[in-house]
C-alpha cells in the first residue's frame, strides 16, 4: 500500500461493487446495525432540589422561592466613640488659637518641601521645553528648500505650451 487513502479508496470501492453485485446489501438497509443515537435525554421537567443547587453553586445561588432584592443593603458600622466625637466637632466651632497653629506649622512646611521635591522632579508645573519662537509656515518651507509658488499669469496658455516651457526649462538647466 502507497498511503493509507489508497487503502480506504479500496475497502470502499469493494463495498461498492459488493453491493452492486447482490453479495451484500447497502448500509442504509441493513438490520443488525443499531439505530442511531438519541440526541439526548428531555430534561426539560426534571426539578433540582434546592438544596443540591446551594451545595454545588455555593454563595452565587439564590432559590427561586425568594423575592429579587430592590436595593443593596447598607452597612452601617456604629462606633459611639468617633460617633461622640463627630457630635462635638459639629456643635461647637473650633477657634484656632496659638496652640493649634503651632501644630500645623510643622505640617505646612512639610507640604512646603514636599512641593517643591515635586517642582524639581518636573511632576508639577514645570515646563521641560524650551521657550518656541513664533516661525512662519513660509520660513520653514524656506529652511527645506522649497520655492515660494508664483502667480499664475494673467493670460491664459495652453497646456502644449506650458509643457514645451518647462521642457525648455529643465533643458537649460542641464
Amino acid at each position: 500500500m502507497e498511503s493509507i487513502s489508497k487503502f480506504a479508496e479500496e475497502l470502499i470501492g469493494q463495498e461498492l461493487t459488493n453491493i452492486q453485485e447482490g453479495k451484500s446489501t447497502s448500509p442504509s438497509m441493513n438490520t443488525n446495525t443499531p439505530k442511531a443515537a438519541p440526541a439526548g435525554k428531555d430534561i426539560r421537567n426534571i426539578n433540582v432540589p434546592d438544596s443540591f443547587m446551594q451545595e454545588v453553586l455555593g454563595e452565587s445561588y439564590t432559590p427561586p422561592d425568594t423575592p429579587p432584592v430592590d436595593a443593596i443593603p447598607e452597612l452601617v458600622w456604629t462606633d459611639p466613640q468617633a460617633e461622640a466625637e463627630l457630635e462635638e466637632v459639629a456643635s461647637s466651632p473650633h477657634i484656632l488659637s496659638e496652640s493649634t497653629a503651632q501644630e500645623l506649622i510643622p505640617l505646612l512646611q512639610e507640604v512646603k518641601t514636599l512641593l517643591q521635591e515635586m517642582t524639581t522632579a518636573g511632576s508639577l508645573g514645570v515646563n521641560l521645553g524650551a521657550p518656541q519662537k513664533s516661525v512662519s509656515w513660509e520660513n520653514i518651507e524656506k529652511s527645506y528648500g522649497y520655492k515660494k509658488p508664483k502667480k499664475a499669469s494673467k493670460s491664459k496658455k495652453s497646456r502644449k505650451a506650458v509643457l514645451k516651457k518647462s521642457i525648455r526649462s529643465r533643458l537649460r538647466k542641464k
